[in-house]
């Protein structure tokens, strides 16, 4: 059995920001002990949230817009050189296997919008900027 993370362009890192002073770092080594992906679970995230999402070739920033984690705006990439509302379907790891709602560490993102499905290259970093929340709900 091979191990994702030995892939070249594999996820190494995802950083969060709970309840703490700083923030949460979890490596790939520590998800490699355990066998699990570590991820994000949009539909947690309340509405406004922002994510930094960095895959093997791009950066993308999400805020979320409902409560489910659905729709988001959208920025970075080839497909999104501007803010594009799109809805986040989830991560898959090729095929058709798709885990609904979920960014996940060396996983591909898949986003659609305007009737096309995009597939990012591999997540390598997640970040969700500490009070992006607050800041976004000023914004709207």
């Amino acid at each position: 059995m091979s191990n994702l993370y030995d892939e070249p362009g594999a996820a190494n890192e995802v950083v969060t920001y709970g309840d703490g002073p700083g923030p949460t770092s979890q490596r790939a080594n520590s998800a490699r002990q355990s066998d699990s992906v570590t991820g994000i679970d949009l539909r947690s995230l309340p509405e406004g949230t922002a994510v930094v999402v960095d895959t093997r070739n791009s950066r993308y920033g999400l805020v979320t817009l409902d409560g489910n984690g659905g729709n988001a705006l959208v920025e970075g990439g080839s497909y999104f050189p501007q803010e594009t509302t799109a809805r986040v379907e989830g991560s898959i790891l090729g095929g058709s296997l798709l885990k609904v709602g979920w960014i996940g560490l060396g996983l591909f993102l898949e986003l659609s919008f305007g009737g096309k499905r995009i597939i990012t290259s591999r997540v390598r970093a997640i970040s969700v900027p500490k009070g992006s929340h607050d800041e976004q709900s000023s914004r709207t």
